[in-house]
């Protein structure tokens, strides 16, 4: 795994780094750690599932195109057990593997839902079965960074993520 630090930019790079050599191959950074990254909005769990759970929203940043939006989000665990999120998992549409697809992405203004990207594979442009260890439990203390890929039109300057059994992280401001 790679341990971030507050350089919120290296998520957008594992992320482009993946663009640019994944036309279609299954492959992906490592699920990163998080550590004192920046907030642009966090959301408590709202669930039996998820109590004691906290989601923040780390980025939500445009590729150079403006086709893609790179979004990293975090679970935190401020209880004393540890806690499983497979839940996470999106049962909607047929993505390949296990995957983080049911966190979407809402535009504020006319609600539209965007899924996270499917690549030809089926495979999911988010945390999932492409990138090395992927987290599927957050240990008491500890906060896990994730990341998911959307196709969001470009006049949409800010979203709403949904991340299952938390709260909406509302207003999330696109750069």
């Amino acid at each position: 795994m790679i341990k971030l630090s507050s350089r919120p930019g290296l998520v957008v790079l594992a992320v482009a780094t993946f663009f640019a050599t994944a036309t279609g191959v299954s492959s992906a950074s490592a699920t990163p750690l998080a550590s004192d990254l920046e907030s642009l909005g966090s959301a408590p769990g709202n669930s039996d599932q998820s109590d004691g759970l906290t989601a923040t929203v780390h980025q939500a940043e445009r590729d150079e195109t403006g086709a893609f939006l790179s979004v990293a989000w975090s679970i935190e665990n401020s209880g004393s057990n540890a806690r499983g999120i497979v839940w996470l998992r999106d049962r909607a549409y047929s993505y390949s593997g296990p995957n983080y697809a049911g966190v979407t992405a809402v535009s504020g203004d006319s609600g539209t839902r965007f899924h996270p990207i499917m690549d030809g594979n089926g495979e999911c442009l988010c945390s999932g079965p492409t990138s090395n260890n992927i987290a599927q439990q957050v240990e008491p203390g500890s906060q896990v960074a994730y990341w998911s890929m959307f196709s969001v039109p470009s006049d949409i300057d800010s979203i709403n993520i949904e991340i299952p059994n938390f709260e909406p992280i509302e207003d999330v401001p696109i750069s």
